[in-house]
């Protein structure tokens, strides 16, 4: 080929690339068929050729695209790896996995073929493997977003078992450097930490469980000096009702020290205490004490109030009992205060600094209207008194086109979304603290609206995503049922967790179709009637003994649950995230208003509401695997009838709630399988 043709190739190569970039797909096609033309052996062309065709849903063609590349040159590892995501979206798991392995081995540090081995692992349920991969990508770039979100839900999703040995996986390691990390909703995998490294040591759990001085024991002294330990209780609620247990001993034990001789002794656990004081805020305040405590508490508080002195030990024991801001007095010594350990200004940045900017941000809202509605009303006392849920940290997200994003949450099916979606406008109504509007970046272009009752949920939210620096998120006070005074429509609306509390539920989905456009995507959960027989059965145990909806007695009918192993029902309630903080177990057991549906319950509300089923969003991909092998004929996943039936079979499959999407069904819409 002369010099001549090379430029020219060269120029439309160029052009091409450029419109690519720019996502004018039509017109890059179009130069790569004129490049491929002049010169068939362009192997670049060819495999950019099959990129867009993929984009565009015609794969057949792609694999054709990728497999011309590995023609003109068997050792191109990007083309290895996009035959392989082609090969993994017709189900041909075998021959993906075989051409990412390819893609590997011309490239043992191509980070995106690592990638895409963790998820296909992850898809298969086999998440040894997946860990595996993605704490190899990880290895390549230690601030890959998706790869520390891979490695993250497949620890959440792994149950240690005896084949842990045949990979070389220091889970040690791994679960350090996820810690470390603050982009990332740590909480998920708190509980496989202690499954890995607490529960399988039984003289641990002998020692907890005798009666012996704690403090003494060198197997504890190690666990109070244990980094993983100190990570966990700063940065997640610990998740675990033997944990907890040791916890709860070890502070009672550490209050007592103080009016010991050696109390100085416990300067050398600073950190370890410094940690109980965050995962008590956390919880806030959820462990039971005794009335010895409570004495001893109230008289520490008095001597930290007169003291000139500044003694971070005995602030950090006081503040594993009751918030540091409860004291006003406490608050001003503490507020220009600058220790030398970073452990102890965290954690007057959480109970003092952080509280003071949510009030601070709470008068810069706006509030739409006046709440009248009487249960709204109740509701909002609830989550004033207790910001729902209270978290630190979250997984942070690459943004991709919101129908990617729909799709891959819906998958097996598939919908054709529109232009709109590329930038579209988003509600979340309700929504509480700020992690699920946060999470709704993950769609490119966004813009969030959060709605909430809570003044005070949403001031916790404003300070997060104003430490996250999220531009496109803004909040308004008001109750969904005043939403139409916004006088403003959204492409897509997510409500979850939040019209099952309102007296009429169906009233408040109706008023969320009326500012949802023609065209748009709604998103809502619901509790599951079946799901939550436990919560049921404690909700009238608490009516019948006559227990309040107050902090006291939260933790008393929580000391009831864990000391009760007779009843198997309520005793599930401990496996839950809920039960692990004042707010979460109100939520969960305690709320002024709670509605329960079935499935046929919810297909006929979309029935007469005129909506279409699109697909139940389940991040354990196994549910779905397993639902496809119990109904092989529902290649869609969306038969309501069908998801009944796996679920009276199944009856923990919506433990959460039913997460589902929607869509009104006069709006056409275009499927492929």
């Amino acid at each position: 080929m002369d010099d001549n043709i090379n430029k020219t190739v060269q120029s439309f190569f160029n052009q091409a690339i450029k419109h690519h970039t720019e996502n004018n797909l039509e017109e890059a096609k179009k130069l790569y068929e004129k490049i491929i033309e002049i010169d068939p052996n362009h192997e670049n062309a060819h495999n950019n050729l099959g990129i867009i065709f993929s984009l565009s849903g015609n794969l057949e063609k792609a694999k054709s695209c990728y497999e011309k590349t590995l023609a003109i040159n068997p050792k191109n590892f990007n083309a290895y790896n996009n035959v392989g995501n082609i090969y993994k979206e017709l189900g041909d798991f075998e021959n993906a996995i075989n051409k990412y392995e390819k893609a590997i081995e011309f490239n043992p540090n191509h980070l995106n073929t690592y990638n895409n081995l963790g998820l296909i692992f992850y898809d298969l349920g086999e998440y040894l493997k997946s860990i595996y991969y993605f704490k190899e990508a990880v290895k390549i770039d230690q601030n890959n977003i998706d790869s520390i979100n891979g490695l993250s839900s497949s620890l959440d999703s792994f149950v240690p078992d005896r084949k842990i040995s045949e990979y070389d996986i220091n889970f040690r390691n791994i679960f350090l450097f996820l810690f470390r990390n603050n982009n990332i909703n740590h909480s998920i995998f708190s509980d496989k930490i202690i499954q890995f490294f607490f529960l399988n040591n039984e003289d641990l759990k002998q020692i907890i469980n005798s009666k012996n001085l704690l403090l003494s024991n060198i197997l504890i002294q190690d666990f109070m000096k244990e980094e993983i330990f100190s990570l966990l209780m700063q940065k997640s609620l610990v998740l675990n009702q033997l944990f907890e247990k040791l916890i709860t001993r070890l502070r009672f034990e550490i209050l007592t020290y103080l009016d010991s001789s050696n109390k100085d002794y416990l300067k050398d656990y600073s950190n370890f205490i410094f940690s109980l004081a965050e995962q008590n805020w956390l919880n806030e305040y959820v462990y039971i004490e005794t009335q010895e405590e409570i004495n001893k508490v109230s008289i520490l508080k008095e001597k930290i109030e007169k003291n000139d002195e500044i003694n971070e030990i005995e602030i950090a024991i006081l503040g594993s009992y009751i918030p540091l801001n409860n004291s006003e007095i406490i608050v001003k010594k503490l507020l220009n205060y600058k220790s030398s350990n970073d452990l102890f200004n965290d954690l007057i940045n959480l109970q003092i600094k952080e509280p003071l900017k949510e009030k601070e941000l709470i008068k810069s809202l706006t509030s739409l209207n006046e709440i009248t509605d009487q249960v709204s009303k109740k509701v909002r006392e609830q989550y004033e008194q207790n910001p729902y849920p209270r978290w630190r940290y979250i997984k942070k997200y690459i943004p991709n086109n919101f129908c990617n994003r729909l799709n891959n949450q819906i998958k097996p099916n598939k919908i054709i979304c529109g232009e709109k979606f590329n930038a579209p406008n988003i509600l979340i109504a309700g929504c509480g603290t700020g992690s699920h509007p946060i999470s709704a970046t993950r769609y490119k272009n966004s813009n969030i609206l959060g709605v909430d009752l809570s003044l005070a949920s949403i001031g916790y939210a404003k300070r997060k995503v104003e430490e996250l620096n999220y531009k496109n998120i803004s909040f308004i006070h008001a109750d969904i049922l005043q939403l139409q005074k916004l006088n403003r429509k959204f492409d897509v609306i997510e409500s979850s967790g939040v019209i099952h509390h309102m007296k009429d539920p169906i009233e408040g989905l109706k008023i969320l179709l009326e500012v949802l456009e023609p065209h748009g995507f709604i998103r809502l959960g619901l509790y599951s009637e079946i799901a939550r027989q436990n919560v049921v059965k404690a909700r009238k145990y608490i009516k019948e003994n006559n227990y309040k909806n107050n902090n006291i007695d939260i933790k008393k009918f929580r000391k009831f649950i864990i000391n009760n192993n007779e009843d198997e029902l309520l005793s599930t309630l401990t496996k839950s995230e809920d039960f692990y903080s004042t707010s979460t177990v109100r939520d969960l057991l305690f709320h002024i208003q709670e509605h329960r549906f079935t499935i046929p319950e919810i297909s006929n509300i979309l029935k007469n509401l005129k909506l279409e089923f699109l697909g139940f969003d389940i991040p354990n991909p196994s549910v779905k695997n397993e639902y496809s092998k119990t109904f092989p004929n529902d290649k869609q996943n969306i038969s309501l009838e069908n998801w009944h039936q796996f679920e009276l079979d199944n009856p923990n499959t919506f433990g959460a709630m039913y997460q589902f999407w929607a869509k009104k069904i006069w709006l056409h819409s275009v499927r492929w399988s």
